[in-house]
């Protein structure tokens, strides 16, 4: 009996570990994608902003089939300050109200919409915004909600941005 239910739970387990959907609210209206967005295969520009955005979370890949691959890469907040994509000086940590700009408020699990920013993980994402010598603002994409209560040294995942397009 023990094996059999070990066995459904291991099955139960492997069926839900694949990259799940954003569960959104379509009664909450939202402006569509098109409007705001102009998408770039790895990149997304913000009309609304004026920053271009990574599409994929630091670390992962960008699939000539429209979507982001592998893992986002953890680091604490003084790796994630230094960052730069591609020896490109242009591209930041995005600070808090910037990286706020791009939580889709009627979804979670993860926070944001998938057209635009495919296979988002639910977790911490460092902001460029301190708060005080030891804490950083973080935007946790499961909920979109913001917290400044992580200490710099916590390792997060990092979406980065720049100005302009």
């Amino acid at each position: 009996m023990r094996s059999v239910l070990g066995a459904v739970l291991i099955s139960g387990l492997a069926a839900t570990s694949g990259p799940a959907r954003a569960e959104c609210d379509p009664a909450r209206q939202t402006e569509p994608v098109a409007s705001r967005f102009e998408l770039h295969s790895d990149t997304v520009y913000d009309k609304h902003t004026d920053l271009t955005w990574m599409r994929c979370s630091y670390g992962q890949q960008w699939s000539d089939q429209g979507g982001c691959s592998g893992s986002a890469e953890l680091m604490n907040w003084d790796s994630a300050m230094v960052l730069h994509l591609a020896g490109r000086t242009a591209w930041r940590l995005p600070d808090r109200d910037e990286l706020q700009s791009i939580v889709d408020h009627r979804c979670k699990r993860p926070a944001i919409d998938e057209a635009v920013f495919p296979a988002t993980p639910s977790i911490q994402y460092w902001t460029s915004t301190p708060s005080g010598p030891a804490y950083a603002w973080i935007i946790y994409f499961r909920t979109g909600m913001p917290t400044w209560t992580f200490p710099k040294s916590t390792p997060f995942a990092v979406r980065l941005v720049h100005e302009g397009r």
